[in-house]
C-alpha cells in the first residue's frame, strides 16, 4: 500500500466569505477563507496565508498569518467592517502562488438612525404668502455620521401660519435627506 500526499502548493483561491453586506462596525456573517491546492487540485496543508484589511477600515481577528489546515483552508476568525458606509475589502496573500492576492469585498450599510439635523432651507426670508427660495430639508444619520435611508420625517408649520407641500411624513432618500416640496409663508 502507499499513501499519496499533496504536492507543493501552486494556487490559492477564494473558498468562502466574499461579496457580503453588513451594518457598519459589525462583523460579516461568513468569515473569509481561502483554499490552497497543488498542481493536481489537491488541498495543501501548512501554507502561510496573510490576511489584511485593504479598504474601508475595520479589523480582523485570528492569528495572522494563518497556516492552511489539513483541508488546505485558511480562515480568519472574524471580519469587522469599518465605520463608513460603502465598499470594504480584505486581501489574502500567499507568496508565489497563482491567484495571490485574493480580494474579498463587502458593503457596509448605515446603522440605525441616531440623529437628525438641518440640511437646507433655514433662516430665509420671503414676501408674505409666497414660497421661500429653498425648500427646507433635514438629514438623518447613524452613530458614525452615515446617512440613513428609509426614516419617516414629519414636517409641520409651527408659527406664522403658511403651508407646506409634498407628501408628509416624508421618507429619507438614499442620501439620508428628507425635503418638503415647498414652504409658503403666512400672511
Amino acid at each position: 500500500t502507499a499513501t499519496g500526499t499533496a504536492g507543493a502548493a501552486t494556487t490559492i483561491a477564494l473558498n468562502a466569505g466574499n461579496a457580503q453586506s453588513a451594518t457598519v462596525n459589525t462583523t460579516v456573517a461568513t468569515a473569509p477563507s481561502v483554499i490552497v491546492r497543488d498542481a493536481f487540485s489537491n488541498p495543501v496543508p501548512g501554507v502561510s496565508v496573510t490576511f489584511a484589511v485593504a479598504l474601508g477600515g475595520g479589523s480582523i481577528t485570528g492569528t495572522n498569518p494563518i497556516t492552511t489546515a489539513a483541508n488546505g483552508i485558511a480562515a480568519i476568525g472574524t471580519w469587522t467592517l469599518g465605520t463608513t458606509a460603502g465598499a470594504n475589502s480584505l486581501t489574502a496573500t500567499a507568496t508565489g502562488l497563482t491567484g495571490s492576492p485574493i480580494t474579498f469585498t463587502s458593503t457596509g450599510t448605515a446603522g440605525a438612525a441616531t440623529s437628525i439635523a438641518l440640511n437646507a432651507g433655514n433662516a430665509q426670508s420671503a414676501t408674505v404668502n409666497t414660497a421661500v427660495a429653498t425648500a427646507p430639508s433635514v438629514i438623518v444619520r447613524d452613530a458614525f455620521s452615515n446617512p440613513v435611508a428609509g426614516v419617516s420625517v414629519t414636517f409641520a408649520v409651527v408659527t406664522g401660519g403658511g403651508s407646506i407641500t409634498g407628501t408628509n411624513p416624508i421618507t429619507t432618500a438614499a442620501n439620508g435627506i428628507a425635503a418638503i416640496g415647498s414652504w409658503t409663508l403666512g400672511t
